[in-house]
This record gives structure tokens, C-alpha cells and sequence, in this order.
């Protein structure tokens, strides 16, 4: 939270202790912080006895200075966003400048994550989301922050990103920038834009700067390096090392949209700082390999056949058969203010619960739309969910890694008096890093959670004991199913597999591995009568196999692989009769599709259109009349894919 020296007169070594002064209302308790001419001290109030961060500018300003510094504060006790500091007053003691701001107890990004440790992809696009968020607010009313950096971005109570340092912003003209002078300059070298060195900053110049930190980030090193002198003309004249050659395992698309951002050019860099960031994320979910992007008829499988869909895919279009086409949903909820990232319906078909980005899960009724209930936890990602059987309890991912379960009642089933409880001791813990999938045994007796940490664990739901650590995979485990007699598990993920195994003894014991995917498996789905598995990945087929052939030979029958969405398949589900299967894409859209056939159909009897974004889940409600899609575009939306209206909506 520093301020830079452009505008103020003084040294350093002029500033002088403050602690135990008054300023403000309030007493100064510590000192948190220093830049170049302030101090941040924190504070309590001298009658409540709240806490708050002091920033004290410990320089000598003119009436002018002092008058153009108060306007900014005043500013910036307009700005209300949750990933914005959050300024409650300003003002002058004596001539003493200070801002009065909230308290972010965990400190900062570049205190959290020194320089020269690259971070995990996945965390560094949940700080991306955040902060990008925060400029695309203040860009809103022509703002320019003009000094991003990790210094720069504080860490809430609940480890959420606040942007700060706003004491700097300028307001940009109509044009997008104003002329000023090199010598005021204002900002970090090492994170500024070729135009903003040059005196020309605007509303991309915060792309750039950020665009910087991931490459930091990613990397562990600015794109830059040398004396300032040297830095700065390298932005203006040098392009950025690749990032591969210095991260060499990073997703070729995550470079290239970091590169974009990067872009010399204010005109060729993304249209804002919001579509940088979701376009981080969607390269960073992507991560697709080469092969990936050949001819459907030019995969290979591993298997000693090859599938039957795989060579009926290269059929002329002229010979499919046209599907019917729904576009109108039955139900739209929007109570997410972020992307959907998972939903679940419950066993009585009333409620669904759904989780997002917003990092909450909500409960509401899958009738009228009605939101019963909000709950957020601790961790900065979108949770993840699963109800109980008899739809008494939702399980969840909480923690500041997402890397426990939080068990919650949900009384009564009186919509109009839902609730959750927390019972003692209802969480299972044992993971050390984050849960990416979680499954709740059919008959109710044991929960099975995996992520990043590469083992599955199994609880006993009775006594929260672990029974099983299943340690077969060999990258982070993006997808469970129980078989419906709550004997085996499926688990999918990274490394491409799919593993069927019975979670009877401490470590698991193996039952099948299926190889037939060519990129991350993303969901698995077992089928009502227990005989096949659904798996969905990022290699564009969803695959039906038999799950429990300990040769892979499917008992001499072809596995089924539908080749009908045109991107990665992100989420699969049977319906309950278990005749179709539901399968969602990042083409944003939902197929439906027969999946008692000898032969995979080469397109789906029934696409849903009504998304606007990746779909990222998707479930069949209980009875099966009514499929519940959930998206990128922050909405679930109920449609019922054979009713009347539905037919009339053929092409």
C-alpha cells in the first residue's frame, strides 16, 4: 500500500514512530507497513475498539498536493466491491494526510508467495479472478489503478483478495488516457506498461501490469530484468521471454493468452481485463494436448480394438440425421453471481443445491426457483457438493484449500422453512490439498472424496473414520462414482484413466483400468443397473464400458465412445432408467443421447442451446422427467428434454 514519491516532497528518514498517537478516532497500535513516504500503522478505535489500517503520509505536501489527495481519498470511500479494500473515511490532523481502511490480517500476495517460487496454475487463476473483477469495477467508472502489483493486493479475513493502493488511480479522459509528464510518473517498473513509461496511461495499462504478475507467477521471475533504466526500455522495446522456457510444463494456450496480455499495443491486448481473465481460466482448463485437436477418426485407443463411433464420426454431414434442438428452459435460476460449478439434486426431487465461483452454495427449489438458503465457506474456490441419499444432508468442501468436508443438515423439507445445520464434529479431515470431487455412497454409509492430492479417501460416515486411501492414480483426481450396490468406486482424472476398485480393504483393491481416453478424464458415471461406467474427458467423447472386466475386453463388446460435441466434455449423467446418457461441453451445449445401443449414435437425439458459456454440470432429476444444466454463464437452467414443447422445437 505504498505511495510512490511523483507528487511528494520529503525523505524518508524523516518519518518518525507513530505508535500509541491518536489520529482519527483512532489510536495506533503497530506498524503493518512502509513505503517510500507513507507508513500503514493499525488501528483501534479509540470507543469501539474496531480495528482498521492508518495510512499516514509522512511527507511535507503543498495545499495543492494536500487538496488533490483528499479528492482521490474521497474517491475511493465510493468504491464498494468484495475484492476492493474497503476505505471508511479520510482526512488531515496538523497537516498529516491519513486514510482509514479495513484491516486485511493475513497481509499480502507478494508476503504470501516471495518472488521466485512459481505457484500453481489453479491458484494463480483464482487470484486473476479476483483482481481482475476489482479493475473491471473501477475501469467501469474510468479509473486506472496504475500500479498493480502483489505489494498491492492485501488478504482478507477470509483469505479473499482485496485490492488496494487506489491512492494513485487517476480518472481517464473519454479518450482512455491523459497526457502526463515522465518525470510523475507513478507506478512499478518492473509491472508497468510501455505506455504508461512513456507518460500515456490507460485503462489497459492495469492488463499489462497484471498480465506481468501471472508471468511472475507461473514463472517465479518478472518477464524483465536489470537496472530499472534497462526494465523499463525492455517494455517498450524487447518482447517477453516465452514462459515455457522457463515453465516448460504450462499449457501452451495458458502462454499464449498471458503473452496477449502482454502485448505492447493497448489495441491488441484483450477488449478488457475481465476477458483476460476468462480467458486464463478457460486455457487453464483446457490444457489440451496435440492430439486433441486431430481428426475424431485419427485417434487412436490403446485397446486391441478400435472404436466403432471413432470411424462413423468421418461420415459426411449430408448422412446424419438431424436432432431436435431445445432452446426455451423450463426454469432459469440466477442466484450465482459467478460461474456454476457443480449442482446436485436431492433424492426427493424438490430441492437442488448448487455451488459457484461466488464461492457459496445455495439451496433452493427446483419448483419456483426460490432460494432457501445461502452458505459460504473459507476456501476462495467454488465448493464442492453432494447430497445423502435420503436428501437429509449436504456434504461440502470447506477449509482455506477446500481440502476438508463439512457435513450439513438441511431441516425440514418445508421449502418455506429450510435451513441448514452444522451437527459437532461433522467434518472429515485428511486431505491436504484441494477436493475436487466428492460421492456419497448409496446406501448412505460412507463418503469418498480425491483432488489434487492424487488418493482417494473413504469415510465411514458413522464414526468419521478413514477406511480406505486409494493411491492408484498418478495425477489429481477430478471425478468419483459409486456403483449403485455401494460395492466399488470409479475415479478418473489427469492422468487418463479410469480405476474400478473396492474401497473393502485400507488401500483399496483394483478391479479395472480403463485406457481408452486420450486427455484429463473430467466425470465418470456409473449406470442404474451397475454393469457400465460413463466416463467424460477433455479428448471430446464420452466413453460407455463395462466396469467390471479385469481383462478390458468388455466381454468382447466394443466400448461405446459418442464423438458428438465439438470441445472437451466436462460432465455425463444416466438417466434413471438408465436408457440415456446427458453429456455437457465447453461448446455450451447439453447432448442427449441413447446409450443401449451396440453402437454409439453419431449425433444426439436432443441438444440443449439455452447456455451462453461452457456447461460444467449437469443431472438428471429423479424422476427423470427433467434435466438441471449448470454453467459458465453464472445459471442452472431446468428443461425437460421430451415434452411437448420440446418436440416442437425440432429443426
Amino acid at each position: 500500500m505504498a505511495a510512490k514519491a511523483g507528487t511528494l516532497r520529503g525523505e524518508k528518514s524523516a518519518m518518525v514512530s507513530r505508535i500509541d498517537q491518536r489520529l482519527g478516532g483512532y489510536r495506533l497500535v503497530r506498524l503493518l507497513g512502509q513505503g517510500h513516504m507513507t507508513r500503514v500503522y493499525l488501528g483501534e478505535h479509540l470507543r469501539t475498539g474496531a480495528q482498521a489500517a492508518l495510512k499516514v503520509v509522512e511527507a511535507q505536501l503543498s495545499s495543492q498536493e494536500l487538496a488533490e489527495l483528499l479528492i482521490r481519498a474521497q474517491i475511493l470511500t465510493r468504491l464498494e466491491h468484495p475484492h476492493i479494500v474497503r476505505v471508511f473515511d479520510f482526512g488531515a490532523e496538523d497537516g498529516q494526510p491519513f486514510i482509514v481502511m479495513a484491516y486485511a490480517p493475513h497481509g499480502t500476495l507478494r508476503e504470501r508467495h516471495p518472488r521466485g517460487i512459481p505457484l500453481p496454475l489453479p491458484t494463480v487463476v483464482s487470484y486473476v479472478r479476483q483482481v481482475a473483477a476489482a479493475l473491471q469495477y473501477i475501469h467501469g467508472y474510468k479509473l486506472i489503478h496504475r500500479d498493480i502489483k502483489p505489494h498491492n493486493m492485501l488478504l482478507g479475513p477470509d483469505n479473499q483478495v482485496w485490492l488496494s493502493d487506489f491512492d494513485i488511480a487517476t480518472v481517464a479522459r473519454s479518450a482512455g488516457y491523459r497526457r502526463e509528464k515522465l518525470q510523475a510518473f507513478e507506478g512499478t517498473v518492473p509491472y508497468a506498461a510501455p505506455e504508461q513509461l512513456r507518460g500515456r496511461p490507460r485503462l489497459a495499462s492495469d492488463q499489462y501490469a497484471l498480465g506481468v504478475v501471472v508471468y511472475e507467477w507461473l514463472t517465479g521471475e518478472w518477464p524483465f530484468l536489470g537496472t530499472t533504466q534497462e526494465i523499463a526500455l525492455q517494455h517498450q522495446i524487447a518482447p517477453p521471454p516465452p514462459l515455457r522456457e522457463r515453465a516448460p510444463t504450462l499449457p501452451p494456450l495458458v502462454e499464449q493468452v498471458v503473452l496477449r496480455a502482454l502485448a505492447k499495443d493497448p489495441n491488441e491486448r484483450f477488449p478488457s481485463v475481465e476477458e483476460f481473465a476468462r480467458e486464463l481460466e478457460r486455457a487453464s482448463r483446457q490444457e489440451r494436448l496435440p492430439l486433441s485437436s486431430l481428426p475424431r477418426s485419427q485417434f487412436k485407443s490403446p485397446l486391441p480394438f478400435a472404436p466403432a463411433a471413432a470411424q462413423s464420426a468421418a461420415a459426411p454431414a449430408a448422412e446424419l440425421s438431424p436432432s431436435s434442438v431445445v432452446t426455451t428452459p423450463r426454469l432459469v435460476y440466477r442466484g450465482h453471481s459467478a460461474r456454476v460449478a457443480s449442482l446436485a439434486w436431492a433424492s426427493h426431487g424438490r430441492y437442488l443445491a448448487s455451488s459457484s465461483q461466488d464461492e457459496s452454495v445455495q439451496i433452493w427449489d427446483s419448483r419456483s426457483g426460490e432460494t432457501l438458503l445461502v452458505q459460504h465457506g473459507l476456501s476462495l474456490e467454488a465448493p464442492v457438493i453432494a447430497w445423502s441419499p435420503d436428501g437429509l444432508y449436504l456434504a461440502m468442501t470447506d477449509g482455506l484449500l477446500s481440502e476438508v468436508v463439512q457435513l450439513l443438515a438441511v431441516l425440514p423439507h418445508d421449502a418455506r422453512a429450510a435451513r441448514l445445520e452444522s451437527p459437532a464434529g461433522a467434518r472429515y479431515e485428511g486431505l491436504n490439498e484441494r477436493i475436487l470431487a466428492l460421492a456419497w455412497s448409496p446406501d448412505g454409509k460412507y463418503l469418498a472424496a480425491a483432488g489434487e492430492e492424487q488418493v482417494v479417501l473413504v469415510w465411514e460416515m458413522a464414526t468419521r473414520r478413514v477406511v480406505c486411501t486409494y493411491r492408484g492414480h498418478h495425477g489429481s483426481i477430478a471425478a468419483l462414482a459409486w456403483s449403485p450396490d455401494s460395492r466399488q468406486l470409479a475415479s478418473g482424472g489427469e492422468d487418463r484413466t479410469v480405476h474400478v476398485w473396492e474401497p473393502t480393504a485400507s488401500t483399496g483393491g483394483n478391479i479395472r483400468i480403463y485406457y481408452g481416453h486420450h486427455d484429463k478424464v473430467n466425470a465418470v458415471a456409473w449406470s442404474p443397473d451397475g454393469r457400465f461406467v460413463a466416463s467424460a474427458s477433455d479428448d471430446q467423447s464420452v466413453q460407455v464400458w463395462e466396469a467390471r472386466d479385469p481383462r478390458g475386453l468388455d466381454s468382447g463388446r466394443e466400448p461405446l465412445c459418442y464423438y458428438g460435441h465439438d470441445g472437451g466434455v466436462t460432465c455425463v449423467a444416466w438417466s434413471p432408467d438408465g436408457r440415456l446418457l446427458a453429456s455437457g461441453s465447453v461448446d455450451e451445449q447439453v447432448h442427449v443421447w441413447r446409450a443401449d445401443g451396440e453402437v454409439a449414435p453419431v449425433t444426439p437425439l436432443l441438444s440443449y442451446r439455452g447456455h451462453s458459456d461452457w456447461v460444467s454440470t449437469v443431472a438428471w432429476s429423479p424422476t427423470g422427467d427433467a434435466l438441471a444444466s449448470g454453467s459458465w454463464d453464472g445459471t442452472v437452467q431446468i428443461w425437460e428434454p421430451f415434452s411437448e414443447k420440446a418436440a416442437a422445437t425440432d429443426n
